[in-house]
């Protein structure tokens, strides 16, 4: 089965990780904060503790597919720079999703150019995450919705997958 790093112990991530236990995956959980994750995981899920979280990044599997969705836009800051500069130098990861807004792409385009990534670099993240037209603030909702775009790559051999182009 397929590796998916997923960077984020919250709301979302949890309501992911349970989806995710029913699909054929393996699942790499990993966040910063002490106690986040269930005593109970299932099967395919494993769980990290990592601090600073973005030390993980260099351990992940290669064609890994990774998704950031901590509690913290600096830790995800971090962890997309950490990812991109593995990409970098390894160009090993099948894919990189950032749960977000537009908005908050667009800061971090800005603050990833300050650091030195490319257009070409930072267009291997796909944020926001998720397929367009499902609506929802709720956890499950956005769970449901990004684990059907990560089929969606799996199914696509790890290409990046535009939410515009899926609806078609």
């Amino acid at each position: 089965w397929p590796w998916l790093v997923l960077f984020g112990g919250g709301h979302v991530g949890a309501a992911l990780v349970r989806l995710l236990a029913s699909l054929p995956v393996q699942v790499q959980w990993i966040d910063s904060r002490d106690g986040i994750f269930p005593l109970q995981l299932p099967d395919n899920v494993v769980s990290e503790l990592s601090e600073p979280v973005q030390l993980a990044v260099p351990l992940m599997p290669a064609r890994a597919l990774v998704l950031i969705m901590s509690f913290s836009h600096a830790q995800d800051l971090d962890l997309v720079a950490a990812c991109l500069s593995r990409q970098r130098q390894n160009a090993d990861l099948g894919w990189i999703g950032l749960i977000g807004s537009q908005s908050k792409w667009a800061t971090f385009r800005h603050r990833l150019a300050q650091r030195g990534f490319t257009e070409a670099e930072m267009a291997r993240v796909q944020c926001p995450i998720g397929l367009s037209g499902i609506r929802g603030k709720q956890p499950e909702v956005i769970a449901v919705s990004v684990a059907a775009q990560v089929l969606q790559v799996l199914a696509s051999g790890g290409e990046r997958a535009d939410p515009l182009e899926m609806e078609s």
